[in-house]
């Protein structure tokens, strides 16, 4: 079944089947990490789920709270860096 949000934005086919919960995952790749800010994930993260830790002169790094993520996957698409993927909640430490 498509949610009406991805209806809205032209994702019409249902996304697949995971197999089990997912939970965003933040690499090296995040343009924070090259001191640009950038907070596209946490301003299309709907449920708050990524939070920004404040560096002194130096942009803030991303942290996701697992409690909040539910693993679907806005952030993943907002990231222009494609720094954000879906790994197994197991998999996180």
């Amino acid at each position: 079944m498509i949610s009406r949000r991805d209806f809205l934005r032209g994702r019409l086919r249902a996304p697949p089947a995971a197999s089990g919960p997912r939970q965003a995952a933040i690499d090296g790749r995040c343009m924070t990490f090259q001191n640009v800010v950038c907070r596209s994930c946490s301003d299309a993260c709907g449920e708050g789920a990524i939070r920004f830790s404040p560096r002194r002169m130096a942009a803030a790094l991303p942290e996701v709270l697992a409690e909040r993520c539910t693993g679907c996957g806005e952030c993943v698409t907002a990231c222009p860096a494609g720094a954000i993927r879906l790994v197994a909640a197991s998999r996180l430490p």
